[in-house]
């Protein structure tokens, strides 16, 4: 769970000749987690996780709103008075792992089940949860924590096949390549 500050506002007071508070800041506590991302789909029917660069800022200062677990209510406007720092706050808690956790993606390249990256919805993930047999209490979890869990349910089910000595050769070499076209090096 995340909280931050939204600032309130100010405004002159003529009468009193002198800035008074308009709208107070409030204090909100926000989750990233599997309900979440259900109520926004349920709303604008698309899946989120695929087009997070996509949205509008409507749609992005929603999903904040599906994210607060309180207080409730809120009006559209105590969002649009978030400061850098939140949207800032908010993004490195969305893009926090939240588990020591890796997943060689060496092993995952052969899969055939999607990926995050793939138009995976609230209803894939749910799915994916109730084959594993992940207790429904874990869609209040950090989303990033429970994709990585489903992962390695997925991992420990079915390892799949291992690479060739060539498919591993090649893998490695693209993956170089990759390395020093990131670090504008020959090797």
């Amino acid at each position: 769970m995340l909280e931050i500050v939204i600032p309130g506002t100010d405004g002159w007071d003529d009468e009193k000749e002198m800035f008074v508070e308009l709208e107070p800041p409030v204090k909100i506590k926000l989750e990233h987690s599997l309900l979440s991302l259900a109520k926004w789909e349920e709303k604008w029917h698309k899946p989120l996780l695929s087009n997070l660069k996509n949205l509008s800022s409507d749609e992005i200062l929603d999903y904040y709103r599906c994210m607060t677990i309180g207080p409730k209510d809120l009006s559209i406007d105590v969002y649009k008075r978030m400061t850098k720092q939140n949207v800032s706050d908010i993004t490195a808690y969305i893009n926090d792992p939240f588990t020591a956790t890796t997943i060689h993606e060496l092993r995952m390249q052969k899969r055939s089940r999607p990926s995050r990256r793939s138009n995976q919805t609230a209803e894939t993930i749910y799915a994916s949860m109730f084959e594993l047999n992940i207790p429904l209490e874990f869609e209040k979890r950090h989303l990033n924590h429970l994709l990585t869990l489903i992962r390695v349910c997925q991992e420990r089910m079915n390892p799949g096949k291992q690479m060739s000595k060539a498919e591993t050769l090649a893998w490695q070499r693209e993956q170089n390549e990759l390395r020093k076209a990131r670090m504008h090096s020959r090797g």
